[in-house]
């Protein structure tokens, strides 16, 4: 349960958060913290932690494409928030597991916009975003390389939400009078 890393005269020990916990008993304070995090252990030189700091150091990156989840002895699966702080002596930590984030963010027209939602159609996009009415608009994803795809043709066909996230720009399908 405590590692003694050898060769050098002041050994550094290292708790195992996880077998304590599982042995019915309570971790002591100590100077470095291993936990599970997807079935890979990691250490912490301190035993309060925020959840961006296990994201990180777990190489689960960017972070805002992860949402982290606390398995404590004898309850259910916790969302634990980037900047929510974990103490992993108080707690009873089993372990952790990341699965794909609970909001997607997203900009149209530059805006920052979230969803809960795994798939838009373009025009509930369009909506969201308060362009309205969406009828007279279409939209466009802008990718990182500056290609374009565009939804003009494919209104209602769900895109999947990605991360990080992904822009669109609208554009004015109507007539447009002239002068």
């Amino acid at each position: 349960m405590i590692e003694q890393n050898s060769g050098a005269s002041d050994a550094i020990e290292i708790i195992d958060v996880e077998e304590y916990i599982i042995n019915g008993r309570k971790p002591p304070h100590g100077k470095r913290y291993r936990i599970r995090v997807d079935g890979k252990k990691i250490v912490f030189d301190h035993h309060i932690v925020t959840g961006e700091e296990i994201l990180r150091v777990a190489e689960l990156l960017p972070v805002e494409c992860y949402s982290l989840y606390l398995k404590e002895k004898g309850c259910d699966f916790e969302l634990i928030r980037p900047h929510e702080k974990v103490d992993l002596i108080e707690r009873l930590v089993e372990h952790f597991v990341s699965k794909p984030p609970v909001v997607f963010n997203y900009f149209v027209d530059n805006e920052p916009e979230t969803t809960e939602e795994e798939e838009l159609t373009p025009n509930q996009i369009l909506e969201l975003a308060g362009i309205l009415p969406v009828k007279d608009y279409y939209l466009v994803r802008v990718n990182k390389d500056g290609s374009q795809i565009s939804y003009k043709d494919t209104p209602n066909k769900p895109i999947r939400m990605e991360c990080p996230a992904v822009h669109y720009i609208s554009v004015f399908k109507g007539e447009t009078p002239v002068s």
